[in-house]
Parts: structure tokens; C-alpha cells; sequence
């Protein structure tokens, strides 16, 4: 047994690994969002300057098969024109945005998610990449990446991806193992990832990541360390290793996974565990809590240099925060608050045809949602907070906390966190229990109604 799996078993961290949490990819989380009108999102727009930089996030709700894994929000169609008209009514919003701003933004990242993106043909993306600029000012050493299933990758679609100028791509791998993916309906044999791999190295996209989950029917410590060898040999620069999240509840095709074969709370625990020694071994520094990056990547130098952030796509080494999001579900923040499309693609079409932004909710920045914000967002990236130090920087009262410094002693009490002074330093092998410590400081997590909101620690 492992020094660090002794840690957390002495302490008893399963009854903070039970419970449920916000995962914190903005504050508030979205579960907390109320209507936002239009017109608040254009003004929100409008507020923008030259001198600031922007990201863009592009989502694409469709895939060709329903992974039972899947929380995304997606469709499945075995027919083009769905997404051929749903790239009309993108390149409809894009025109909309263009409306608004009084100038081109200038863009130091773009980003495709999903559902799959890869299922765009080459003509659908290079139409979308021309509005694209033509409605913004993407730099020249700017970030353009796509989340791809590596099933979906053929040789026309990654020169269209390279001639497009993607520089970064992360493969959906999740487990390489037959039973598991028989188990989440993800047939996708090794060959076809290597092959994937392959075409994307040789068409000088060298920045790839690997997207894997954990805690899936029937992983094992044996089986977990056969797919991590086999993906070491892909040599991806990054790697992340997301909890699988059992909400049957919000994602009704996650039913027909067996949750019988389903790990328990303390073998997912100690199957993070395994996976962050096994690829520390492989020469990969820990990033965050769910992230894995070779010494060389931005990622891993985003740590050393303090300037890590955390967004909508998990871990990211950009230089804000401000992200304009297009397509249905997807969310913008910029500096007054956030900012989310329709979700249902449909709806989101129509209102978009009707010759109006898709806004339809989000969240307006108020009261001390900066301050707390950056705190979680600190604890998140880098476990340690000086909270004085961010009360003084954003004029605040030094006292202002007392409460919830208060409020962190079970977790001293349980070895998980330091307080000295207002500096809190959590401190676990067992990275994610730092969600329900950032909670602490989460004004909006509480509730009364007995419901599960956020997904479980683990």
C-alpha cells in the first residue's frame, strides 16, 4: 500500500469524497444561473476595447452515436442536414455578434467542443472559419483547437483542419480496454487511435491531448494501467483524467450503464490515485486537479509561473478569462458576468433566425463575486489562497472572511487543509477533495430543497 493511499484512508476522506460539489469551471456555477435579457449580453459586448483579447468557444450538439457516458450536451443524427442548417444558423449568430460590436476583437484562442465537432465536413468548417474572420482578428500565434473522436478522423478532414490553421487537438480516448467500452457503448479499438494519432502528427499538428475517465464499469487497477501504457505510447503532451460523473438523473441515457459495475467511492479514489502516480512516473506534471502535461507545455509552465487558469474547458494556460461563446448551450463571460445561449439546438435556431442573440440566461457580477471567485478559482489551480492578499488587492475589508475561515476547520480538523493567518494551503494526494473546500467560500452552493445538484466528489 502507497504512503499516500495510508493518508487518506487514516484520515477517513470518503465522507468528503461522498458529498457533492460544484466543479468549478466558473463562479457561480451554472446551476445558479437566472435570466439574462439580449440586450444585457450585447451591452456586455459592446463594453469591450481593442486593447483586451477574447477566446472563442464554438459548440457543436451533435454526434453520430450516444456514448452512455456522455454528459455533454448533444444529439445524435445519422443524417448531414441537421448540422449542415445548425453551421447556417452559427454562421447566422457570428453576423449577430458582428452587429453588436463596434469593432474585431482580437482573438487569442479558439476552441470547437461538443457533442463532436468532428463531425463537421471540411466544407462546413471552412465556411465557419471564414466568418469567423471576417468577424474577428484571430492572432497569428493564437490557439485553434477541436475535441475529436478519433473514430471520426479521416485524412480530408485533418488537411482541412491544418489549412485552417488548428494547432491543437484533444482525442476523446476514455478507456482503451473492450470490456469497459462494450460496458459505455465506445467501441473504438486501439489501431484506430493510433491511426488517428498518426494523421494528425503528420499533418504537423503536434499538440495532441488525451482525454481519458475514470471511475467507468468494470476499470480496474490492472486494466487502468494497461490503458494508460497504451496511451503513453501515442506521446500526447497533454493528458487528463476526468471522474465519470453517474447523474441518471440529469442524463436519462446514462441508465443503461450497469450501476452495479460501477466502482465505489473509495476504489474511484483509488483508481485517481494510480493514474496521477503512473503518469507522474511517465514524466507528466499534475496539473489541477484532473490534468496531466509534459514539462515543456504551456500547461505545466501555467503552474510554475502562478498564471493558470480554470473555464468552461477545464485547465487552461490563456491569458484571461473573457470568452465569447457561440452555438447552442455554450456560455460567454466577460468582465460583467456570464452569459448562456438556449440549450435545446432547436430553440436555439429559431430565435436565432428571428434576428436575435440566443441569450436566454447566466449571471450578472454582484456584491463580492470577484473576490470569491478568484479565491476558488486559486484553490482550484493552485491549492493555496492568501486570502488577504485578495481582500487588500480588491478593496475589501481584511475581516470580511472570518466566517468561512471558521467555517474550514472539519477540513484542518481532517488534515486536508492549513490555515496560517488567512493563508489556506490544502494539501492531498486526493486532488479533488478541494472542491468542497473552494465550496466553503461558494455564497450561492447552499441548499435547502434536499435535491442532488452537483455531481459527487470523487
Amino acid at each position: 500500500m502507497h504512503s499516500n493511499e495510508r493518508s487518506w484512508q487514516e484520515h477517513d476522506h470518503l465522507q468528503w469524497l461522498g458529498r457533492e460539489a460544484p466543479r468549478y469551471t466558473s463562479y457561480p456555477s451554472a446551476h445558479h444561473f437566472a435570466p439574462v435579457t439580449t440586450t444585457t449580453y450585447a451591452s456586455w459586448l459592446q463594453a469591450l476595447t481593442p486593447q483586451t483579447s477574447v477566446g472563442l468557444y464554438v459548440h457543436v450538439p451533435f454526434c453520430e452515436q450516444m456514448c452512455w457516458f456522455c454528459g455533454c450536451n448533444t444529439q445524435i443524427t445519422r443524417r448531414y442536414d441537421p448540422v449542415e442548417a445548425y453551421v447556417d444558423n452559427l454562421i447566422a449568430e457570428i453576423r449577430l455578434i458582428f452587429d453588436v460590436l463596434a469593432f474585431r476583437p482580437r482573438v487569442h484562442a479558439l476552441h470547437f467542443g461538443g457533442g463532436s465537432p468532428g463531425i463537421l465536413t471540411p466544407a462546413s468548417l471552412t465556411r465557419l472559419m471564414t466568418v469567423l474572420h471576417q468577424t474577428f482578428d484571430i492572432e497569428a500565434g493564437a490557439e485553434i483547437s477541436i475535441e475529436l473522436d478519433p473514430r471520426r478522423v479521416s485524412r480530408d478532414k485533418v488537411l482541412a483542419y491544418t489549412l485552417a490553421g488548428f494547432n491543437r487537438v484533444s482525442l476523446g480516448v476514455q478507456d482503451t480496454q473492450a470490456q469497459v467500452q462494450a460496458a459505455i457503448n465506445r467501441i473504438q479499438p486501439m489501431d484506430e487511435v493510433r491511426k488517428a494519432c498518426d494523421l494528425l502528427y503528420a499533418h504537423d499538428i503536434a499538440d495532441l491531448g488525451i482525454d481519458l475517465i475514470y471511475g467507468l464499469p468494470h476499470q480496474t487497477a490492472t486494466t487502468l494501467e494497461s490503458t494508460l501504457e497504451d496511451v503513453s505510447r501515442l506521446a500526447p503532451s497533454r493528458i487528463s483524467a476526468f471522474s465519470y460523473a453517474h447523474v441518471p438523473w440529469v442524463k436519462k441515457h446514462q441508465r443503461l450503464i450497469d450501476a452495479a459495475a460501477l466502482p465505489d467511492t473509495g476504489e474511484k479514489a483509488r483508481q485517481y490515485l494510480q493514474i496521477a502516480s503512473q503518469l507522474q512516473a511517465m514524466g507528466y506534471v499534475a496539473v489541477g486537479i484532473d490534468h496531466f502535461a509534459r514539462a515543456d507545455d504551456g500547461l505545466a509552465r501555467a503552474v510554475r509561473d502562478r498564471t493558470l487558469r480554470r473555464n468552461f474547458m477545464g485547465y487552461t494556460d490563456l491569458p484571461n478569462d473573457r470568452l465569447i461563446g457561440l452555438g447552442a448551450s455554450s456560455i460567454s463571460g466577460l468582465d460583467q458576468g456570464l452569459a448562456q445561449n438556449i440549450t435545446q439546438a432547436t430553440s436555439y435556431q429559431t430565435a436565432v433566425k428571428s434576428g436575435v442573440l440566443p441569450t436566454v440566461r447566466g449571471w450578472a457580477y454582484r456584491g463580492d463575486d470577484r473576490v470569491r471567485g478568484e479565491i476558488i478559482s486559486q484553490l482550484m489551480c493552485f491549492f493555496r489562497v492568501d486570502l488577504g492578499e485578495i481582500l487588500a488587492r480588491l478593496g475589501r475589508a481584511l475581516d470580511d472572511l472570518d466566517q468561512e475561515l471558521d467555517a474550514l476547520a472539519p477540513f484542518a480538523e481532517a488534515g486536508l487543509v492549513t490555515i496560517d493567518k488567512r493563508v489556506v494551503t490544502f494539501d492531498n494526494p486526493l486532488k479533488m477533495l478541494v472542491r468542497p473546500v473552494a465550496c466553503v467560500f461558494d455564497r450561492y452552493a447552499s441548499r435547502e430543497d434536499g435535491t442532488q445538484r452537483y455531481s459527487r466528489v470523487a
